[in-house]
């Protein structure tokens, strides 16, 4: 039955409307009890927004300080890797500056012969017992940190060549004379190894693979002139000198030299009365400096620096105790 309403259909608004409203139902108002209870729903879902809303809020700070201690971490970790990258590039500079290859300090040096393995765990001579006297001596170098010598090793022998060219008449029993009175002095054991055709060098090198093979070069003795060699002249009648290198615990062995003896200065003292035992005591002279004494001032010694018309010709008690201290250096398998 038609009450003057138009159909839902003919109605162009009906279908913004509630259907129950759109079909004539009665719409019943609300009670105040039922407001209330509303309105107290509708406050409790916005408390309950409100808390959800506060904890999404207190999440999102928690994930934001979980990022920058992460990110700090990590700078962290970036600053600790460039500072260790900083030391080891300074690290390698100060060792290329220096000289010395990080494979060098754990490594045998290129400039080494092989270990010789033949030599003596002992010493092969003991040197006599140290004189009582009071001379004076000297050494040409001492270990690092201590007053003890820089000797050669008393566990191998101290080889040694000659150069023969233009020595004088009798030299070789001045030289086997005067490498005699070293050797009873010291302990130490000579080897004559050969004569060579090697000269006197100012940097001569105490390894010499392709000359003497792969063993330290021995020491060598030759023969020149202050025309050839200007260290030579006036009062200088000699030179020599050992050749000392590092071992592995940082102590210093001598492993080859040299010694240089004046032609001229030879014949002229040969040609004098008692000029025999004086050029002796000069091949002695220059012997001690090879195996590690030094000059002294004491006109007594045999290793006295200065020119002298009536000089000593056999050792004095100071050539003696340096001698003797020289004869009890240590030995050096790994050298």
């Amino acid at each position: 039955m038609n009450d003057g309403r138009p159909e839902p259909d003919d109605d162009p608004f009906a279908q913004l409307l509630d259907p129950e409203f759109a079909s004539g139902a009665v719409v019943r108002e609300l009670s105040a009890e039922e407001r209330l209870r509303a309105a107290q729903r509708s406050v409790r879902s916005g408390e309950l927004q409100i808390r959800l809303a506060d904890e999404q809020a207190q999440q999102r700070s928690i994930q934001r300080r979980s990022r920058r201690r992460k990110w700090l971490r990590r700078g962290a970790l970036m600053v600790l890797v460039s500072l260790v990258a900083s030391w080891a590039i300074r690290y390698q500079s100060n060792v290329e500056r220096s000289g010395t290859s990080i494979a060098q300090t754990t490594s045998r040096p290129v400039n080494f012969p092989p270990v010789d393995t033949s030599a003596s765990k002992t010493p092969l001579g003991v040197p006599p017992p140290a004189p009582s006297g009071d001379g004076e001596y000297s050494f040409m170098r001492t270990q690092p940190d201590s007053a003890d010598p820089v000797a050669w090793d008393p566990c191998r022998p101290v080889r040694y060549v000659v150069n023969w060219d233009g020595a004088p008449a009798g030299a070789q029993e001045l030289v086997d004379a005067a490498v005699k009175r070293v050797s009873v002095a010291t302990g130490l054991v000579f080897q004559y190894d050969s004569t060579t055709d090697e000269t006197w060098s100012n940097d001569r090198e105490p390894f010499q693979p392709d000359r003497y093979g792969k063993k330290w070069a021995p020491a060598l003795i030759a023969w020149s002139t202050d025309k050839q060699v200007p260290g030579l002249g006036g009062y200088i009648a000699g030179l020599g000198g050992p050749a000392p290198v590092s071992s592995q615990s940082g102590q210093f062995v001598s492993v080859s030299g040299k010694v240089l003896l004046d032609i001229e200065a030879f014949n002229s003292m040969l040609a004098s009365p008692g000029g025999e035992a004086r050029a002796r005591a000069v091949v002695q002279h220059e012997l001690g400096h090879l195996v590690g004494l030094d000059h002294v001032a004491d006109p007594h010694q045999v290793m006295f620096s200065g020119g002298s018309s009536d000089p000593p010709t056999e050792w004095g008690s100071g050539d003696l105790a340096g001698l003797h201290a020289l004869g009890k250096g240590d030995c050096f398998p790994d050298v």
